[in-house]
């Protein structure tokens, strides 16, 4: 009865204050799931969606208004014999979608308002195991449209493909996921019709989990990328090519404490080609570390830390935008379980500076995230 009190408290506390977040889990150890194994992280490694247990959570978020939440996240997942199927809404990883979103808000004509009605369908993930080896796949459409208007409308249309493969080589277990998409929008029913160019993107991402014995993991990864964002014809073309590399070490003790730790350089070049005069370059580098505990502290509660820090630098045609900074950031939070249901809080950072009203969450929230898994079968 205890822990039924306690998980109920936590869940009414958290919900006064809840933002999107790929996965409460790895925002509280260091803000990268790269380097540990997650339900979030299969969106990127596709091969690893049928290690999984069947499972159905939600990581909610109740703005004021009607509709359902743009937001707001939740998967099932079922597996059976050598196959695992999986249907998402909102999970991250998607190229396209965002992208569009973007586009929409400057695009001009009737395509702004489509900026609000536009909805991904539900992602549909499959996987199975061959072998050794496991794959997946993963389809994402986004789709908003207008009445017509003498026959006219305005429309927009995402697409996003996954495919991954997991598989055991001689230095460990290979994850490779790899990511197209395609993004577009027209205006029929503008004073001049509008239609879009770009609009396309491909992710590549990879990392090797090599066993160092004691329970001792190092994890190298290593990413390329290329975008072309949707933009209304003729205007101002904008494409990035981006390559991030880095290594991480991932521990566990008898006792399932973990540790985890990492560091990842990250470069993207930016190119601005307007239809007339030279293209604008913008090239970013960040250099980003982490690290990150988790550890049990009774039967059924789990306690985790993080902390990251980043130095970028900026430099380019740009000269307004050119100079170095740095960030750090920390984030802690729970794991409270009761048979099969997982609630996972990532807690407010200001609440170890609030003093006294830690007792009564005056000054602000007690959490900012949340995830409620419940373990199916």
């Amino acid at each position: 009865m205890k822990k039924i009190i306690v998980v109920a408290m936590f869940l009414i506390l958290a919900a006064t204050s809840m933002s999107f977040a790929a996965s409460v889990r790895w925002d509280a150890l260091g803000k990268d799931h790269r380097f540990m194994l997650d339900t979030s992280n299969y969106a990127i490694y596709l091969g690893r969606m049928p290690m999984f247990a069947n499972a159905l959570w939600i990581i909610p978020n109740i703005p004021g208004g009607a509709g359902i939440p743009d937001n707001m996240m939740s998967g099932l997942l079922v597996k059976k014999n050598d196959m695992a199927w999986a249907i998402h809404y909102n999970l991250p990883g998607t190229i396209g979608f965002p992208a569009l979103r973007r586009a929409l808000n400057a695009a001009g004509g009737n395509l702004g308002g489509l900026s609000a009605d536009l909805r991904p369908f539900p992602d549909l993930f499959v996987g199975k195991k061959m072998g050794d080896m496991t794959v997946g796949g993963r389809l994402v459409l986004g789709l908003a449209g207008s009445e017509p208007v003498a026959d006219k409308t305005a429309s927009a249309m995402s697409v996003d493909v996954g495919l991954g493969v997991t598989k055991p080589i001689g230095l460990g277990d290979l994850d490779l996921g790899a990511r197209v998409s395609m993004a577009s929008f027209s205006d029929e029913s503008a004073a001049v019709e509008i239609e879009s160019a770009g609009g396309i993107g491909l992710n590549v991402d990879a990392r090797l989990i090599m066993d160092k014995g004691d329970g001792t993991k190092m994890i190298p990864v290593f990413g390329v990328r290329y975008t072309a964002d949707p933009v209304v014809d003729g205007a101002a073309e904008v494409s990035a090519i981006g390559v991030n590399v880095g290594c991480g070490l991932n521990k566990r003790d008898a006792n399932k404490c973990m540790l985890v730790t990492g560091a990842v350089l990250d470069i993207n070049m930016q190119t601005t080609s307007p239809p007339v005069g030279d293209d604008v370059g913008v090239t970013t580098m960040a250099f980003t570390y982490l690290g990150g505990y988790e550890k049990p502290l009774n039967s059924w509660l789990i306690g985790r830390g993080g902390a990251t820090g980043t130095l970028a630098m900026v430099s380019g045609d740009n000269t307004a935008l050119n100079g170095k900074s740095a960030a750090f950031a920390y984030n802690f939070g729970i794991r409270a379980m009761y048979k099969k249901v997982l609630l996972d809080v990532l807690l407010d950072q200001t609440i170890l500076q609030r003093g006294p009203y830690i007792l009564t969450g005056s000054g602000g929230n007690w959490a900012t995230k949340i995830c409620l898994t419940y373990l199916l079968f």
